[in-house]
């Protein structure tokens, strides 16, 4: 038999194979073929020229799988259950599957044991398959009542959106308009500031080579000459400061244009079956040292929102429902200063819930030295330095005094505050024009408002003593001093 050379090389030896043996999947050359094909349930294997064996493999489908063992040669009868594959009886004598023999089972038991398994699962299926019919019936008819609310609805989010593209493009006309009229006022004033420096430069520049002419006279004429320059230059000096000085011109325009409430509005415009997801009002959102009032709008939506749900968390973790209710406003306490909290608000209906609108709001950080001081008057033949430095700095000789009359000398806070106690001192200044005194038997007052003031104390001062006020904790916004007649205080501490 002719034979066409190949790189194919015996699977028993190191010389070119001739032949390929299907079920051993193995190349043989003459002499190796003929042994292993000595028995007579091996004479009938498929043999083929090693130039035909790859199409043969392709030709073959499952049913001409080998059936004996490639090492042994023997019928594949066995299935080890340990390493899920099939083996002979010579491989459980003497090769890996020795080790579990007790996992070693025939592979009809084993193939009927999962047939068994196969129609335990074909029952169910079938069981399945019927209400998978009934099913299919109700969903078909789903499908023909959604597609004529479907028909509806797209009918009506077109009317809708067209009446927004409507508004969005009157008000990307309006901002245009706008964005014209400014850049045209930054242009002129750069313009103006243009010439201005061209006409400083150029009386520079005269100077100058007035200079230098003045510079190359003899010393009599020079100083005829060097007086006027000079003037000339200070002149242009003073008018070159000015310049500098002047406010820094605008060189782009600062414009902004938030997509967000745009976006806010279309992910909440109309509800498909499900209420809108509700949306914060940020600017009635208020933080305080530790607690939060959130606000939120209401909604109308068909079918009715049942409950609006709020979630409080940190770090986008650990949520834990607040409040669940119909009240848009909710008082949230008990917080830790200067922390940030995550909030999640829902509106649900019929028990279902859209998606959550998210906040984050950090709690105010306490700070008793943040405030603002104010007074009625001022006593100035004294010159107090009347400000709030001078009344944090300790110092007995500093701080703030008042005309006569009901006076008053006040601590304004951006935030109520939790006080527990106030400093307060005689100022010691100009003994001649300013007793320490001033202002016994005056009030130390508070207030949530600004308006209705309590009094907490009685000043008594004692001359270069201090006179502590303790509160027992009062959350306040405002704090004074009040009188009527002079007042005055070295010190206006909270702790």
């Amino acid at each position: 038999m002719a034979t066409e050379k190949n790189d194919e090389i015996c699977s028993e030896c190191d010389v070119y194979a001739r032949w390929y043996c299907v079920q051993d999947d193995a190349n043989f050359c003459d002499e190796h073929n003929t042994i292993a094909h000595t028995l007579k349930s091996q004479k009938l294997h498929k043999i083929v020229s090693i130039n035909k064996k790859h199409t043969t493999i392709e030709d073959n489908d499952d049913s001409i799988k080998p059936m004996n063992c490639k090492s042994h040669h023997m019928p594949l009868c066995l299935y080890c259950l340990s390493c899920q594959e099939v083996c002979c009886v010579a491989c459980l004598s003497v090769d890996i599957h020795k080790q579990h023999s007790d996992q070693v089972k025939s592979v009809v038991d084993v193939a009927n044991k999962e047939k068994g398994f196969l129609n335990e699962h074909l029952e169910r299926i079938r069981k399945l398959s019927i209400a998978f019919e009934d099913e299919q019936e109700q969903l078909e008819q789903a499908l023909r009542n959604i597609e004529m609310s479907e028909t509806e609805g797209d009918e009506k989010i077109d009317r809708e959106f067209e009446q927004i593209l409507v508004y969005v493009q009157e008000r990307r006309k309006t901002l245009k308009k706008q964005l014209f009229k400014k850049s045209k006022i930054y242009r002129e004033n750069i313009y103006s500031r243009q010439e201005d420096l061209k006409n400083i430069h150029s009386s520079l520049k005269r100077c100058l080579e007035e200079s230098q002419r003045i510079l190359s006279l003899n010393d009599f004429i020079a100083l005829t000459h060097s007086k006027n320059t000079i003037e000339k230059i200070k002149i242009l000096e003073k008018e070159g400061v000015e310049y500098c000085n002047q406010i820094q011109l605008s060189n782009s325009l600062l414009f902004h244009i938030s997509i967000q409430p745009i976006m806010e509005m279309i992910d909440t415009a109309g509800s498909i079956g499900l209420p809108p997801t509700p949306k914060f009002i940020q600017e009635k959102c208020k933080k305080y040292l530790h607690h939060l009032d959130i606000e939120w709008e209401s909604i109308e939506s068909d079918p009715p929102v049942t409950d609006y749900v709020l979630e409080l968390g940190q770090n986008d973790n650990n949520f834990k429902e607040v409040y669940r209710g119909l009240d848009t406003l909710y008082h949230i306490h008990d917080l830790q200063s200067n922390t940030l909290y995550s909030l999640r608000l829902y509106a649900t209906c019929r028990g279902k819930m859209q998606h959550p609108a998210v906040l984050e709001m950090r709690t105010l950080k306490p700070d008793l030295n943040n405030w603002t001081l104010s007074m009625s008057s001022t006593y100035a033949r004294l010159n107090a330095e009347n400000t709030r430095e001078s009344l944090l700095d300790e110092q007995l000789t500093t701080g703030a005094a008042t005309d006569t009359g009901s006076v008053w000398i006040k601590a304004s806070f951006p935030y109520p505050v939790l006080v527990n106690s106030v400093t307060i001192a005689p100022l010691h200044k100009n003994d001649r024009v300013w007793l320490p005194t001033n202002g016994d038997s005056g009030s130390l007052q508070y207030s949530y408002d600004n308006i209705d003031w309590k009094t907490v104390g009685t000043i008594a001062y004692v001359p270069m003593e201090k006179q502590k006020f303790v509160v027992n904790g009062i959350e306040a916004q405002y704090w004074r001093l009040f009188h009527n007649g002079y007042l005055g205080t070295s010190c206006f501490v909270f702790k």
